[in-house]
């Protein structure tokens, strides 16, 4: 494969400032309100300029939510790379995607306002992130530590446990500086761990 060229770095580069300044925008204005003018404003564009890199507000969040569940399943990833042991690995995905959520709650909050449209029913960017987890679970199933049947579906429960609180942040009036509890991860950890040790 070859290495991407000068212009398709630059190009990449521009795409991730127009998606921040995308979230930006959302995160002020909420998905229903954001427009793609204001998006071009902030993005220092014209209308005219970012409609060269996405088409309509549709295709740039599907780009948004791409990305940044795309840094969180890479951020997974790399902190998983070093450890052995299944039960280590899943508090790792548990802390990390915990800790992902806290540094980026804009996105977490246009990420689930975005989720109710049905232009976005059909989404794919969560799969990265689900398959990270799901390889854990073969893991464990390898190491012989685990009693589960289907890897996939526990890591599409562990997904839903460990959005806990973006999900609470997104409909359930809470002041704007809750903090999870310290303790979240290592809850959302023994209870899940509890369920799927031998």
């Amino acid at each position: 494969m070859n290495a991407p060229t000068l212009g398709q770095q630059r190009n990449q580069k521009r795409k991730i400032e127009i998606l921040e300044a995308a979230l930006a925008v959302l995160s002020e204005d909420g998905y229903g309100h954001a427009s793609m003018d204001k998006i071009a404003e902030r993005a220092l564009l014209t209308r005219v300029g970012l409609y060269k890199h996405f088409k309509d507000k549709n295709t740039l969040i599907l780009a948004l939510r791409a990305y940044k569940l795309g840094q969180l399943a890479e951020q997974v990833s790399r902190a998983l790379a070093p450890i052995p042991d299944f039960e280590t690995k899943l508090r790792t995905v548990v802390s990390q995607t915990l800790l992902y959520q806290q540094h980026n709650q804009g996105f977490f909050r246009v990420l689930l306002s975005s989720s109710f449209s049905h232009d976005f029913a059909v989404d794919f960017a969560i799969k990265p992130f689900i398959h990270t987890i799901e390889a854990v679970f073969q893991l464990g199933l390898e190491q012989g530590v685990i009693k589960i049947a289907h890897p996939l579906e526990y890591a599409g429960l562990l997904t839903t446990l460990v959005f806990e609180p973006s999900i609470k942040r997104a409909f359930i009036p809470i002041p704007n500086d809750f903090e999870p509890p310290s303790h979240l991860a290592e809850l959302i950890s023994g209870v899940f761990l509890h369920g799927v040790l031998l």
